[in-house]
């Protein structure tokens, strides 16, 4: 475990595990890196090295005031995938996280990155722009906004009822929320607020290594037909594998399953 500083001074909080083909875990809002536990657990087994970023703002990262955009998220990988002086990379994004990689991927020209896998990512668009009436109304995000400034606990709690298509546990719950707990307030909302804006779409077309697209077909959060089929569509070496029994949350609903695939595809 190790802090990288980027270049602003903020420090970066880096698990860093095992050996093997490298796997990079970029964490889903309002989380952490620990949300991949039962990712780890596995693929550490198979001999991979796992490499799990907080995100500035979240986790154990240091929590300024200021940036949260998606060229300040790409820009803070750039400068931990740089120390680390890694290459052969899979990057692996869950929702927001799926967001970063998608612009890191262009903004960055793919440096240290030879897979793109997408989970359940908030990418590349979630609201209605003028050439995508598909999207969401920004109404429908605005209540996760509103709610990280005025009732943060609430607003998680409310958040975690919405991610999975399966039965977990009250304890999972629980610890799901306190890792959403545990980031920054002004982190949450602005994050959000990048997240409702961003459109990525111009990205997908940087990408040129091969990309699989895991994504549940139940997503309340990011819906499957205006991220998932819209990255399969965009993104030149893509292919879109379907979460049958899994809303936004397959790292719990469908374990085992996005498991096995992340194993094949990044050895």
């Amino acid at each position: 475990m190790t802090h990288v500083q980027v270049e602003d001074g903020t420090e970066i909080f880096v698990r860093d595990m095992g050996e093997g083909d490298p796997i990079v875990f970029l964490h889903g809002w309002p989380l952490s890196h620990r949300m991949f536990e039962y990712q780890y657990h596995y693929l550490l087994d198979e001999g991979f090295r796992c490499i799990g970023i907080d995100h500035r703002g979240y986790g154990e990262s240091d929590k300024p005031y200021g940036d949260y955009s998606y060229d300040r998220f790409a820009d803070d990988l750039k400068a931990v995938l740089d120390e680390l002086d890694v290459d052969g990379v899979t990057l692996a994004g869950f929702s927001m996280g799926g967001g970063i990689a998608t612009h890191y991927m262009n903004r960055h020209d793919e440096a240290h990155v030879d897979k793109l896998a997408l989970l359940a990512a908030a990418s590349p668009c979630l609201t209605k722009k003028s050439d995508f009436p598909e999207g969401l109304d920004e109404e429908e995000l605005n209540p996760l906004i509103e709610g990280a400034r005025t009732d943060r606990a609430a607003m998680n709690a409310e958040f975690g009822q919405m991610l999975f298509h399966t039965e977990q546990s009250d304890e999972m719950m629980e610890w799901l929320w306190s890792l959403g707990m545990d980031a920054s307030g002004l982190a949450t909302a602005a994050s959000a607020e990048t997240f409702r804006d961003a459109d990525l779409r111009p990205d997908m077309d940087g990408i040129t290594v091969p990309t699989k697209i895991y994504h549940g077909v139940h997503d309340e959060i990011t819906p499957f037909e205006i991220t998932a089929e819209v990255l399969e569509d965009g993104i030149e070496n893509a292919e879109l594998v379907r979460f049958e029994n899994s809303g936004h949350g397959l790292v719990a609903d469908e374990t085992e399953k996005l498991n096995e695939e992340l194993a094949e595809f990044a050895g």
